[in-house]
């Protein structure tokens, strides 16, 4: 059996919480055990997806349910649905839309960055999952939001829907904002929701606001298999993702996911519906304080206890503002801890001098050694 150790690979320490760099969320004990049961029969994959769709739509409020590989997998099937429907000429030009068809998605504008020789370029992170799909992305607003009538103005003849990040700190509009003016015009609503557990409330919460299509994560807040995701909203979207998805032909066969991760997110849904997420939070503001406390009195920096998040997010993170007259960036503070022994991981941020710490679910022994070790490193 190969291991890490084996493959020349460290372990890590994972204080950015749940970021695919560094293999997602620890999963719950029982997804696994779910997953080494699922292992040695075999099904119709066709009817697991659908009856692994109906147990996590009881706690969407979907009328429907896709697993994917990953959130991204499920932006691009629904990127893909909402460009075709049920017609499968358009789901065989996927992702060359023929020039008749509807294409475009309203989003918020993307940041751009500049490389070495000076060239700007757009930084479409997600929304990469809509393009591979064939869709093209209309971008509306600036760094300081967005307005009702930016979306209104941008739609046009091949408009085909709006995508949306729930994760943009200058949105300006809510989810249900956008909502409501997309359905006044009779486009549906592509939303991002990978990163959004906690609160508990936004796994049925969009639905409940109308949005058409969500896509999620299985790997993050869920602490399901790291490879899974799934995209839940209305029945003809979803069915028209089933026709080109995996394990049929189309442009979303790429997106295949195994009978073992389909049982084990199912699983991970139902050990998380059923925590204490208050407790949880509890557990995570003990951990975030353990660890400010731990940094206190050093003159090269300060550590502060943020709840929420810089994003509006309801949980604790630490950032850490390093003193510029020390001369090291919160970039080499993280490239230290990440070589150190044992090796740590965690975030960088738009501000050269600061790095940010997420212990939330890591154990109590972990967080210690982070605490301690960020402390030796600023010393």
């Amino acid at each position: 059996m190969a291991t890490y150790d084996q493959l020349g690979v460290r372990s890590v320490i994972n204080a950015t919480c749940h970021w695919t760099d560094y293999g997602g969320a620890i999963m719950w004990p029982e997804v696994a055990e779910a997953m080494v049961a699922a292992r040695d029969r075999y099904v119709n994959i066709h009817e697991l997806q659908r009856q692994a769709g109906s147990a996590i739509s009881r706690y969407t409020h979907g009328e429907a349910t896709h697993i994917t590989s990953g959130c991204s997998g499920g932006l691009l099937a629904g990127a893909a649905a909402i460009m075709t429907g049920n017609d499968v000429v358009k789901m065989a030009a996927l992702p060359h839309p023929t020039p008749d068809m509807k294409r475009e998605f309203i989003a918020h504008r993307v940041p751009r960055r500049t490389d070495p020789s000076g060239r700007d370029y757009p930084v479409w992170t997600y929304a990469h999952a809509v393009r591979a799909a064939g869709g093209e992305l209309v971008e509306v607003g600036d760094d300081q939001g967005v307005t009702p009538e930016a979306i209104v103005n941008a739609i046009g003849p091949h408009t085909a829907g709006v995508y949306w990040l729930c994760d943009n700190p200058a949105a300006a509009l809510s989810i249900q904002d956008v909502v409501s003016v997309a359905h006044q015009h009779g486009l549906p609503v592509l939303l991002d929701a990978s990163n959004t557990l906690p609160p508990p409330e936004n796994i049925h919460a969009f639905m409940d606001m109308g949005v058409d299509l969500a896509a999620y994560s299985g790997g993050k807040g869920l602490r399901g298999p790291q490879g899974s995701g799934f995209v839940t909203g209305r029945a003809d979207l979803i069915a028209a993702i089933r026709t080109q998805s995996s394990p049929n032909d189309g442009v979303g066969r790429s997106l295949k996911v195994s009978k073992e991760e389909m049982v084990g997110l199912v699983t991970a849904l139902e050990v998380w519906s059923e925590r204490d997420h208050s407790q949880d939070i509890e557990d995570a503001e003990r951990r975030t304080a353990h660890v400010v406390s731990a940094l206190a009195g050093l003159t090269s920096a300060r550590a502060e206890y943020r709840f929420p998040d810089h994003i509006g997010r309801p949980y604790p993170t630490v950032f850490v503002h390093l003193d510029p007259d020390a001369g090291r960036t919160g970039r080499e503070v993280i490239d230290t801890l990440l070589a150190g022994d044992p090796s740590i991981a965690t975030m960088d941020f738009s501000d050269p001098w600061v790095f940010r710490v997420d212990v939330r679910i890591l154990p109590d022994s972990d967080v210690e050694t982070v605490a301690r070790r960020i402390r030796e490193v600023l010393q």
